[in-house]
């Protein structure tokens, strides 16, 4: 397929989602390229999920976008009218918590025990919280330059030492905080 393909984008209602999807196919949309998801938190409360379709033929495709809830993130599986959507949304099923109704539900990246969905952005990184960063380049050596929280790690009031029985931050702190850069100190 040439660079020179004809695009167009479609925003569906959620509960349209299968229909909408059912009636680009029948327009001549009948090769799936891939669906996606992406954490809107920090502009609205929602997951926006998005499908590419291609028209070979007459060398056009189009992005069909839709939103969910982030308190119930789910949307009919269009996995029976195209048989390679089923991965994709097992993929944003399991890194973002979306379920896909009548899909299928098994587990396809992480393992069974895993809690939580990584590509959240209320979802820390812990692994990375853990870590220096940029931090020292030799073992024992002085710091380049001042610590920096790395992206997707919120700043340290936020994450940092806290009773894990009690209150959790909200989402939209970690979101909020979760943007990479100097560390912040607290004024007292």
């Amino acid at each position: 397929m040439s660079a020179a393909v004809a695009e167009q984008t479609r925003t569906v209602p959620a509960d349209q989602w299968r229909s909408a999807v059912a009636a680009a196919k029948e327009e001549g949309y009948d090769y799936f390229d891939w669906l996606g998801a992406v954490d809107l938190i920090g502009r609205t409360d929602d997951f926006e999920v998005v499908l590419r379709l291609i028209d070979l033929d007459a060398q056009r495709a189009v992005l069909l976008r839709t939103t969910i809830p982030r308190d119930d993130p789910h949307l009919d599986s269009i996995a029976d009218i195209f048989a390679g959507a089923g991965w994709h949304e097992r993929e944003s099923g399991e890194l973002f918590a979306i379920r896909f109704t009548g899909g299928d539900p098994r587990r396809l990246l992480l393992p069974e025990d895993h809690v939580g969905a990584p590509l959240r952005k209320d979802t820390v990184l812990a692994a990375r919280a853990g870590i220096d960063w940029p931090g020292a380049k030799e073992p024992g050596g002085a710091p380049s330059r001042r610590r920096m929280v790395p992206p997707g790690v919120p700043e340290p009031e936020i994450w940092g030492d806290r009773d894990p029985s009690g209150p959790q931050p909200a989402s939209e702190e970690i979101a909020g905080s979760a943007v990479g850069g100097r560390v912040r100190r607290r004024r007292r």
